[in-house]
């Protein structure tokens, strides 16, 4: 029996060792070094996953380095020179001719002339047919429209203004004139009552009458296609008669009641002139009364809007100013109760100065006819 080396345990198993140093339990020579024995390592531990095992006979392949940096940028630069020859390339089968400052010059499509003229004879040729089948059906139309416009205007007779007037003037009076600006002039306190005839400027100077007492309302002037009665006015006393013009409008009766005039002193009478380039109020900027307004400089609309003492709309004047419109440069007899506004367009001069006649010194019954 192989005598025990004393003190020596197997490296393996931990066991007792003979005297050769072979394990008694494992079997193992534990004389050799242990470099020779790897317990659970392999040669392969520090090679890379994707490495080959070769033969005894077998030499391994050469492998591409990698590409370092430098490599690679010198690598893009090339495929993008290689891709911008390809660019240029195709770029000459588009472009050509005289290339200017740009190098290059788009060559459009041409069209052929005849194409363009042959359209152009077609829509001639339909425009024409269309206008032989529609024109006489167009014409016929017109023909019934104006036709029937011109029976209708025919048919239609403007009523007496004075049929439901009960009123009767005196025949004897005596005759006078009167030429009258833009203004409001009442019957009995400006001009006597009596039967009138007016003489115009321009076709569209008007005459308006307005006589609630009376019944009855006219608007005259030269170019009402269905008659005038310039020269039939009845003109009672109360009624207010509306002149427009653009100078002058010229009143004249044999009749006129001149003894029948009544009226009052303008309490404002003898004030001095105001003048007015900007939009106003009655009572902050000047005094209620009557005024007569004349135009000093610049031309355009006075709008002249009537409120009650409750500020309530009553009426609205709408006057045009200047060397040719409506209402001349002058207006007569203007009514501004408390409360009125007056607003001009830019870069006028008014000057108001009070009237010498009124009819009331109650401004807000004038306006209540």
């Amino acid at each position: 029996m192989e005598e025990a080396m004393f003190g020596k345990r197997c490296s393996l198993c931990g066991g007792k060792l003979n005297s050769n140093g072979i394990c008694t339990e494992c079997g193992l020579d534990n004389n050799k070094s242990d470099k020779n024995y790897r317990i659970n390592q392999s040669e392969c531990d520090h090679e890379p996953l994707t490495h080959v095992h070769y033969g005894k006979n077998e030499k391994p392949e050469k492998q591409p380095k990698p590409n370092t940096p430098r490599q690679s940028w010198q690598g893009r630069q090339k495929n993008n020179n290689w891709q911008q020859d390809r660019s240029w390339q195709g770029s000459t089968t588009t472009y050509s001719g005289n290339t200017g400052s740009t190098g290059r010059k788009k060559v459009g499509k041409k069209k052929k002339p005849g194409r363009i003229i042959s359209k152009i004879i077609a829509v001639i040729v339909i425009f024409n047919v269309f206008f032989g089948i529609f024109q006489p059906m167009v014409s016929d139309i017109l023909d019934d429209v104006i036709s029937g416009y011109q029976e209708n205007t025919q048919d239609y007779t403007r009523s007496d203004p004075y049929e439901n007037v009960t009123k009767e003037l005196p025949a004897d009076g005596e005759s006078v004139s009167f030429e009258l600006t833009s203004g409001d002039y009442v019957v009995g306190v400006h001009i006597p009552e009596g039967n009138y005839q007016a003489d115009v400027s321009y076709d569209y100077d008007t005459v308006q009458v307005d006589d609630w007492d009376s019944g009855f309302y006219l608007y005259e002037y030269a170019g009402r296609t269905d008659g005038d009665y310039l020269d039939d006015l009845r003109l009672y006393n109360g009624a207010i008669v509306h002149i427009s013009s653009q100078t002058t409008i010229t009143l004249y009766s044999d009749n006129a009641q001149t003894e029948n005039i009544l009226y009052e002193n303008n309490p404002l009478a003898g004030q001095e002139p105001l003048v007015v380039k900007k939009d106003l109020t009655v009572g902050p900027d000047l005094p209620a009364g009557v005024y007569d307004l004349i135009l000093v400089s610049g031309e355009g609309s006075v709008d002249v809007d009537i409120y009650t003492e409750y500020g309530e709309s009553m009426e609205t004047k709408n006057l045009y100013l200047g060397e040719n419109c409506t209402d001349g440069k002058e207006y007569k007899n203007l009514v501004l109760p408390k409360n009125a506004q007056i607003t001009l367009d830019d870069n006028m001069e008014l000057r108001l100065t009070p009237s010498e006649h009124i009819s009331t010194t109650d401004y807000y019954e004038y306006y209540n006819y």
